[in-house]
């Protein structure tokens, strides 16, 4: 499994790399195009662009610190830095989303002629630059790292769609109110994915519950267990993108060792086949009481409560 995941973070590290280096081509290029053409979508676009820069940077840094192990001060590794990049970069895409929407203001409120010739033709190789960096880090949506760049430059790739039409229609209908409308669709589109992003990495950084799991559902399946009679203090968490963590307490009738290590095990295979949590902490609490009563308790047992009068 680790060599895999080491396979996986090489593969996607010179995917943000290259990514790094050819976003900076394309940014002077817009630059000097927009400037020789006149063109405000097309230094627009190059400022979106220059905003993949630091979101590349620091996604490239966390995939450096993902592959560490973790060490005496660090005893989960770094797993979190991948979503805490993700959280970040989030946020810049919502300050592109504003900036787009601000740009587009401007447009309909000092219209410009554009040189649509070159404005398509910068548009078409922008296209082609952040639709390929688009499909490369596809296939890497489990990670909220690389979801976020993913995200960041399928935003890019709608922006240059938006410029190629833009171009187009301005070239057909000479109306340049064109422009700054497929702008404000394309910030539409970066705010809702970026806001989705937001919530699920706050969720992750705050320790929630992992997302499409219920609590209820993870320990009655716990209960299922032939053996366990009683599951409380229940506490799932993420570790990173998809690692996920839990600890509880489990009551169980007094027995020797290696008989509860046996329940321990089983326990440990429904929980890893179920629900993909495969780091857990069990303290198994033991009774004397009589029957066969099954049940979860969302608050830790108490001396005094329920459990003890049984």
């Amino acid at each position: 499994m680790s060599g895999h995941v080491h396979v996986h973070s090489n593969r996607a590290g010179w995917v943000v790399k290259l990514a790094l280096v050819v976003t900076l081509i394309l940014v002077a290029a817009e630059f000097i195009a927009g400037h020789v053409a006149h063109s405000l979508a097309l230094s627009s676009d190059a400022w979106h662009n220059l905003t993949d820069l630091p979101t590349l940077i620091l996604s490239w840094i966390a995939l450096y610190f993902e592959r560490k192990p973790p060490d005496e001060k660090k005893t989960f590794g770094y797993q979190r830095a991948g979503v805490l990049v993700a959280f970040v970069n989030a946020m810049f895409l919502l300050g592109v989303a504003a900036f787009i929407v601000y740009e587009g203001y401007e447009r309909i409120m000092n219209p410009q002629p554009v040189a649509t010739g070159m404005m398509l033709g910068i548009g078409v190789l922008a296209l082609v630059i952040n639709g390929g960096i688009s499909l490369a880090l596809s296939r890497e949506h489990h990670d909220l790292n690389l979801r976020s760049v993913f995200i960041h430059n399928l935003g890019d790739a709608l922006s240059n769609v938006g410029i190629i039409a833009g171009a187009w229609l301005i070239r057909e209908t000479g109306q340049t109110m064109i422009d700054p409308i497929i702008a404000f669709l394309i910030a539409g589109l970066i705010l809702w994915t970026s806001l989705g992003l937001i919530v699920e990495t706050a969720n992750i950084l705050l320790e929630g519950l992992p997302k499409g799991m219920k609590l209820e559902s993870v320990a009655n399946a716990m209960l299922s267990v032939e053996g366990v009679r009683e599951v409380h203090d229940v506490h799932i968490w993420s570790l990173g993108s998809s690692t996920r963590a839990l600890a509880c307490h489990v009551r169980i009738l007094d027995m020797a060792t290696s008989e509860s290590e046996a329940i321990s095990r089983r326990i440990n295979e429904v929980l890893a086949h179920e629900f993909g949590i495969k780091h857990t902490t069990i303290q198994f609490e033991h009774t004397h009481a009589p029957g066969d009563f099954h049940r979860y308790m969302p608050e830790p047992a108490r001396a005094n409560g329920p459990a003890a009068k049984k």
